[in-house]
């Protein structure tokens, strides 16, 4: 007994500068990873903290990679995986110790670090009044019980392909490297269930910021193209602003820090933004793509269940750097997807969706041949290029109108009505307007707006190539596209018979998106008058001019 009580006054005595410590910690292994990895692919960026988020999302991947083999041996226990995760980690460290050169020869001690922590500043202090607002860290307790039925099982074995009792209890969730992350992080500090939001809430909440903080440089830095320094402080104080209401906006509407979910948000908007930098830039980033699929592929260490969601966005990315780069478009496809549709499979093997199974295994097949035709037999691959973007509305088109027609089909069978306010569900807009309390105003107004996009996106396809391709036009196109294919009522309802979770997903990836255009319009402006500016100093009117004075 006394040692009971010895160890409770222990851990009672567990001060705050631990998940600080902790915190400050991994930032250091993320900022020095992340300026490794973004030297070794010349992503050229003149704010080294931008490649914190390039650090975060990079190491979730090393997970995922790692662990995704061992994961198919049904005898291992799930606490090994927790040991393992603390190897790689060490692993990671010696890799950033390595390749020391890269990040030693930093100067970060210069305005970078004040941009840095002012926009650390303003996020931390008025997302933390945010949280206190809404009493969010309430809602931890159902947090806390995934990680305690985590570590009470911790010594049963868990895997894809027995009836294992953590995959029973938990489906995917022991799986994700974000929970395993957690958890070996409460093991280190030899906290208890009770204690459990004394270390996770601090530490998480500063990761989120520093997160958020460094996917905004990234942003600033990849999109923002003005010439003076007055107007390049004002984009930074506008863009600010945008972007902390954008993140005000997601923890009104249940954006819980600590969990995998809202990472995995963070993960799409980093990936658009990536998407968007790689294709309106003046050159090309060769290796680029591949660290979009790098990170695209380390999902699985947030969401699982939105392996759809994350095929959707590369189907649509495809068409965006289609539009820009013509040629050898089907390579930056083949390393954005590929480890992506790897996990697929596995999703789909594993939810028993055995169809799917076939279909994306055969599609990664494909993948590979494509790779070989590529190295050994190009000119196949450029007359399917040539006949892409001749034909390309068609292309658009084919996959859309597709799932409208079988969805229609479905629902003239069951006599069924897209008019019918008990199908809501279908429409995403209905269900993020829930704040409403008419119902059925409610639903009358989302499906006129979201058959107006429909209606709208149909007509984009077809004059989308007289625009000019920019930061905005681009993301119109992303998500246009993604709402035509994916994300409109009526294909919802055909997408939900193959991938019962689509409604589950509440359009997550649309709102993401969403969030991007709307942070993309002030550098759009921005840039749109610095150039007119720039094109009216380059003009010289020439007075009294007299030709035959020549």
């Amino acid at each position: 007994m006394s040692d009971i009580i010895k160890l409770v006054n222990l851990m009672e005595n567990i001060s705050i500068l631990v998940p600080i410590m902790l915190a400050l910690a991994y930032i250091f292994v993320f900022y020095a990873s992340g300026v490794i990895i973004l030297e070794l692919i010349k992503f050229k960026t003149k704010n080294p903290f931008a490649s914190i988020a390039a650090g975060f999302f990079s190491y979730f991947t090393f997970i995922s990679i790692f662990t995704f083999p061992l994961q198919l041996i049904s005898v291992l226990p799930y606490v090994f995986f927790i040991y393992f995760l603390w190897s790689i980690t060490i692993v990671y460290i010696i890799f950033c110790i390595v390749f020391a050169k890269y990040w030693l020869s930093l100067n970060f001690l210069n305005k970078n670090l004040i941009i840095f922590l002012f926009v650390f500043l303003i996020l931390g202090v008025v997302c933390y009044f945010e949280y206190k607002v809404l009493n969010t860290t309430s809602e931890f307790s159902r947090h806390k019980n995934i990680l305690s039925i985590l570590s009470w099982l911790k010594d049963n074995p868990v895997s894809f392909f027995n009836n294992a009792t953590l995959f029973n209890f938990l489906g995917f969730r022991p799986f994700q490297g974000w929970y395993t992350f957690e958890l070996a992080l409460l093991m280190l500090t030899s906290a208890q269930s009770y204690q459990y939001q004394d270390v996770l809430i601090p530490f998480t909440f500063i990761i989120d910021i520093v997160l958020c903080a460094s996917i905004f440089i990234t942003m600033f830095e990849s999109f923002e193209k003005t010439f003076s320094k007055t107007n390049k402080f004002i984009l930074l104080l506008v863009s600010l602003f945008t972007f902390t209401i954008t993140k005000v906006g997601f923890i009104y509407l249940n954006d819980n820090f600590w969990t995998g979910d809202t990472i995995f948000s963070y993960l799409i908007f980093y990936v658009i933004i990536l998407s968007l930098r790689y294709t309106t830039l003046n050159y090309r980033e060769r290796k680029v793509p591949i660290f979009i699929g790098l990170v695209m592929g380390g999902y699985i260490s947030f969401a699982w269940n939105s392996s759809y969601q994350v095929l959707f966005i590369i189907y649509c990315i495809l068409f965006i750097i289609q539009k820009k780069y013509s040629q050898n478009f089907t390579k930056d496809f083949l390393k954005i997807s590929l480890f992506a549709i790897v996990d697929l499979v596995f999703f789909n093997l594993v939810s028993k969706y055995y169809l799917q199974t076939i279909l994306f295994a055969a599609l990664f097949l494909l993948l590979i041949v494509t790779s070989y035709f590529m190295s050994k037999r190009y000119a196949a691959v450029v007359k399917f290029e040539t006949f892409v973007d001749r034909r390309i509305n068609l292309v658009t088109l084919i996959l859309p109108l597709g799932f409208m027609i079988v969805s229609i089909a479905m629902a003239l069978k069951n006599n069924k009505s897209f008019v019918d306010p008990q199908e809501s569900y279908l429409n995403f807009l209905y269900v993020w307007t829930s704040f409403s309390s008419n119902d059925v105003l409610r639903f009358w107004v989302t499906f006129v707006v979201a058959i107006s996009i429909l209606v709208i996106s149909f007509i984009w396809i077809f004059i989308r190539k007289k625009f000019k391709i920019n930061i905005l036009s681009a993301v119109v196109d992303l998500v246009l596209i993604n709402y035509l294919t994916f994300y409109n009522p009526i294909v919802v309802r055909f997408i939900n018979l193959i991938y019962p979770m689509m409604s589950q997903s509440n359009g997550l990836i649309m709102i993401v998106e969403g969030a991007v255009l709307i942070n993309v319009l002030a550098y759009w402006c921005f840039n749109k008058i610095e150039n007119k500016k720039q094109n009216n100093k380059g003009i010289k009117i020439i007075k009294n001019f007299n030709w035959l004075k020549l």
